[in-house]
C-alpha cells in the first residue's frame, strides 16, 4: 500500500504541476474576447453610456480612427459624470475616458498579463497585433480560466487561502433611504465599485458601479432626488469567511457577480471582489509551483464542498 500511495501521490503532484504550467503559459489569444465594443472619441458621452448599459459591459474602447486611444468604464461614470442631463448631452466621450491605455500582444501569457494588471491597477488589457486591435482580455476571462483549473484541483496547501484572509474588512455602507447622489459621491471618493445598503446595521441591498452608470444614463433628471432604495440590488448574495478562494470564484462565475459580502450570523464582516480573487488565485498558483520546484510542497487532499451562501 505504501508504494501504491507514493506512486499515486507523485501522480497527483505531477498532474497539478502540468495543469498550472498550461494555465500560466496560456496565451491571452485563447481566452480573450475578439468582439470588442468601441466608439469614436468624437462621439458623445451618452453614446458610450448607452452602450455600457444596453450591452451590459464594463467598458467601451475609445478609438481615434482605427487606433485605440483610451477606454470608458463604469468607474469613469461613477467618478466623473455630472448629474446634469444638459451637461452630459454636450460632453464628448474623450472628456471621460481614461487615456492611459495598456496594450499587450496575443502571444502574451497569463503569467505575464496578470502582473501588468496588478502593477497598473487595471481590470482589462487591449490586445494589439501589427497596430491592429484584435481583442480585449479582462479579469473575468482570467477567473473563468482559474475556475476550469479548479475542476482538476485535488490538493490543499497552506497557500490555498480562505476569503477571510483576502477580504477587505472595512466595507463602505450607506443607510437605506439615503440619496443616490450621496452613494455616488461616497463610492467615487473611496474609489470602490460597490456600497452596501443597510438598515439598522442589517444588509438590505447592494449598489454597484454598473447600477450607478445605468441610473445616470437612464434617469439623469431624477438622479438628484432619487434614493438608493430604487436602484439597489436585493436580496444580496453573501458567503462565509471559511469559503476558499476557488469556491468563491466559482460562485462569482456561476452567478455572474464581481463582489461578495462576507457575513457571520448575518453580520457584515468584509467584502471580496473579483480583483482580490484573481490576484489571490494567481499568487496561489505561483507559490504552489515554486514549492513543487523546490520539492518542499506540503499538501493534503482537498475535500470539495459546495460553498455555503445565503441571500440576505
Amino acid at each position: 500500500m505504501g508504494l501504491f500511495n507514493n506512486f499515486k501521490n507523485k501522480n497527483i503532484v505531477e498532474k497539478l504541476k502540468k495543469n498550472i504550467e498550461e494555465t500560466l503559459n496560456k496565451p491571452v489569444s485563447e481566452i480573450m474576447s475578439k468582439y470588442v465594443i468601441s466608439i469614436q472619441k468624437s462621439e458623445t458621452l451618452m453614446d458610450a453610456g448607452d452602450i455600457i448599459v444596453g450591452e451590459k459591459v464594463s467598458c467601451v474602447v475609445v478609438k481615434d480612427g482605427d487606433l485605440p486611444v483610451g477606454v470608458v468604464t463604469e468607474r469613469d461614470f461613477l467618478k466623473k459624470a455630472p448629474l446634469d442631463k444638459k451637461k452630459l448631452d454636450k460632453m464628448k466621450v474623450s472628456y471621460l475616458m481614461s487615456p492611459k491605455l495598456m496594450t499587450i500582444t496575443p502571444e502574451t501569457t497569463v503569467k505575464e498579463a496578470i502582473p501588468i494588471l496588478v502593477k497598473n491597477n487595471f481590470r482589462k488589457l487591449v490586445v494589439m497585433k501589427d497596430n491592429y486591435m484584435t481583442g480585449i482580455v479582462t479579469q473575468t476571462d482570467f477567473v473563468r480560466l482559474f475556475n476550469k483549473l479548479y475542476e482538476s484541483l485535488e490538493i490543499k496547501t497552506s497557500d490555498l487561502l480562505d476569503v477571510n484572509k483576502v477580504m477587505t474588512k472595512k466595507v463602505l455602507t450607506i443607510s437605506k433611504g439615503s440619496k443616490f447622489s450621496e452613494a455616488k459621491n461616497r463610492m467615487a471618493k473611496n474609489n470602490v465599485g460597490s456600497i452596501i445598503v443597510t438598515n439598522k446595521k442589517k444588509i438590505v441591498g447592494i449598489i454597484t458601479e454598473y447600477d450607478i452608470a445605468a441610473e445616470i444614463v437612464e434617469n439623469t433628471n431624477k438622479c438628484q432626488s432619487s434614493s438608493v432604495d430604487s436602484i439597489m440590488i436585493s436580496p444580496v448574495l453573501t458567503i462565509y469567511g471559511d469559503t476558499n478562494i476557488f469556491e468563491a470564484n466559482k460562485l462569482m462565475v456561476i452567478d455572474n457577480v464581481r463582489r461578495l459580502p462576507i457575513v457571520e450570523d448575518d453580520e457584515l464582516k468584509g467584502i471580496i471582489t473579483q480583483t482580490d480573487i484573481c490576484r489571490a488565485i494567481f499568487y496561489f498558483l505561483k507559490a504552489t509551483y515554486w514549492h513543487m520546484d523546490q520539492k518542499t510542497l506540503k499538501w493534503e487532499k482537498l475535500e470539495k464542498v459546495e460553498a455555503k451562501k445565503t441571500l440576505i
